[in-house]
């Protein structure tokens, strides 16, 4: 049974936020956009809907939109769970007939069941509490009375939601007290008689252990004294434990160990952060697969956290074929690089709010997703982690275009942008695909015979937006635009004498540098002059930067920043 939507009204951050799932669904974004109030909102609900805790909100869960608000005036919190029923993923029937019987059930028009469920808390000024109250409602979010009172008892058996936060400490999560690991340790098939049995052999090898130790009975002879100040057993009082010898005492420190390469076994807590991170997934998914019970959907936080790049791709792999649904939130290219762009939401701050991006099903052609595929996906997934694309034609613009940034100490990386070829892409997906996910862009073209090509795709991504705020064509190529605001010599010093006795200028003549462009004498050395530049560029300052080049620079941080151009 797959949770296929979840309305999230006032809660933390959100103000409204209506976010479709699928069988996965992938939650990217930015710190502070939302991710971890969506899991713990699901949290929150389905486990007051299915009676496994106690829901509590507090205080400052409630959405206050400014620094003066306060959780007495804020709105209700409203998060409404909607499940629905797919063609391709029909109910079992057993489950139909049970939540048949219990009238939450709601037709839909393709004759697929629906159920709405919706959690509700409002802030008690007198009391100082949050109070709660849930129901399952129709399509008119009007609450369903008469329901049975164990409607709660058919969703525990039905479904199930685990979710492990991006805090992942083996320490903690291997204790006895840890929830995923406390299961294995109650699990024991010893019979009564054989655990009778064991317990005794440990204390004769306790016994055996504390005599040898001739030093334990002066130590045990000087505690006696403790009788005479504090009442203890009757019997001899003191004694000394060197190993447990209780069966729930022993349980209580086990512990894992994991072989190192040269062979030695060594306690997980003492092995790297990324090793203990992944021993705490697996003890989770070991965790789920033990339940086996119901429909489960699983929520994880950053589950690449101190991961290896190598090793998040094969997780990924893995993750699928523990539960029916998943949902996860990550920062990581690497594992947006194994991830279908229909599973992506990206969650963006924006004027109205926190709001949701996606690229919808069937908007990319099949050659489209290819491409997106290769060129970003599989390649470069952190792009879709930024604020801004700015599209530029080839590789010397990537250069030219990050070297200028770095001499006007423009910092594009931590304002967002991403400069991203497209010469060897296709630049109507990339801007479709920008466009879907709410990532700004600015393109800039050559104002050469490509522009027929390219112009036309631009203006039909602009969506009723000012075609100033996403391209231009400002200069022939990033050559020409080089060569005649001062970085002539990079390329002149190339120029083969055969080369320049083509041109019917001389070096300095009015004229020369037009000529020179215009029969592209630099083609077969313009990625070694484009590095010359950058080297430049780096040991130079703002003043040698092209002004063309600078306010293109500009103009895509104003976009990361959500302003104007």
């Amino acid at each position: 049974m797959n949770l296929t939507s979840v309305q999230i009204e006032n809660f933390r951050g959100i103000r409204n936020l209506n976010l479709e799932l699928g069988k996965t669904t992938v939650l990217i974004g930015e710190n502070n956009t939302g991710k971890t109030s969506v899991l713990d909102a699901l949290k929150l609900c389905l486990g007051s809907m299915t009676g496994q805790h106690r829901t509590v909100f507090d205080p400052m869960d409630f959405h206050l939109p400014d620094e003066n608000a306060e959780p007495s005036s804020a709105d209700p919190i409203r998060i409404t769970l909607t499940f629905t029923e797919s063609q391709d993923q029909p109910w079992d029937e057993e489950l139909v007939g049970r939540l048949t019987r219990s009238k939450i059930f709601q037709l839909g028009d393709h004759g697929n069941q629906h159920i709405y469920f919706q959690l509700v808390s409002t802030y008690n000024q007198d009391s100082g509490d949050c109070e709660v109250n849930s129901s399952f409602q129709d399509h008119g979010g009007i609450q369903l009375t008469g329901l049975p009172k164990n409607i709660t008892g058919i969703f525990r058996d039905t479904l199930h939601y685990y979710y492990l936060s991006a805090l992942r400490d083996a320490g903690k999560h291997f204790k006895a007290s840890g929830p995923f690991w406390r299961p294995f340790l109650k699990d024991s098939q010893l019979s009564r008689d054989k655990k009778l049995e064991i317990e005794e052999g440990l204390r004769e090898v306790n016994n055996i252990i504390v005599a040898s130790h001739a030093s334990f009975e002066q130590v045990k002879d000087q505690l006696r004294e403790l009788q005479s100040l504090v009442l203890l057993a009757n019997e001899d009082p003191i004694s000394i434990e060197a190993i447990p010898n209780r069966m729930f005492e022993i349980l209580s420190k086990a512990e894992v160990q994991i072989g190192t390469t040269t062979g030695a076994k060594i306690p997980l807590a003492r092995h790297g952060g990324g090793t203990q991170s992944l021993a705490v997934l697996m003890l989770f998914f070991a965790f789920i697969k033990n339940q086996n019970r119901g429909s489960a959907i699983l929520a994880l936080e950053e589950p690449e956290a101190h991961l290896h790049p190598s090793a998040i791709r094969i997780l990924w792999k893995l993750i699928p074929s523990y539960t029916d649904q998943q949902i996860i939130s990550t920062h990581s290219g690497d594992m947006i690089s194994e991830i279908d762009i229909r599973d992506i939401r990206r969650l963006a701050k924006t004027p109205n709010g926190i709001q949701v991006f996606f690229v919808p099903d069937g908007q990319l052609s099949k050659q489209e997703t290819r491409m997106f595929n290769h060129h970003i996906r599989r390649t470069r997934g952190e792009l879709l982690f930024a604020r801004c694309w700015l599209l530029v034609e080839g590789k010397t613009e990537v250069l030219i275009y990050e070297a200028a940034a770095r001499a006007c100490y423009l910092h594009l990386q931590e304002e967002g942008v991403r400069i991203v070829e497209f010469g060897q892409s296709e630049i109507g997906m990339l801007v479709k695909v920008a466009n879907f996910l709410g990532i700004a862009w600015y393109c800039v073209g050559d104002d050469d015979g490509k522009r027929k090509e390219v112009e036309p795709k631009l203006r039909q991504a602009l969506n009723e937006t000012l075609e100033e705020d996403h391209f231009s064509f400002p200069y022939l190529n990033i050559e020409a635009c080089l060569i005649l605001n001062g970085f002539e010599d990079a390329y002149l010093d190339y120029l083969s004498a055969q080369n320049e006795d083509k041109l019917t200028k001389k070096r300095g003549e009015p004229g020369f540098l037009e000529e020179y462009i215009n029969l592209r004498l630099y083609k077969n050395f313009k990625s070694k002059a484009a590095a010359d530049i950058t080297v430049q560029l780096e040991d130079g300052d703002a003043k040698i930067v092209p002004s063309k080049i600078r306010t293109i620079l500009e103009k895509s941080l104003s976009l990361a920043k959500g302003g104007s151009i």
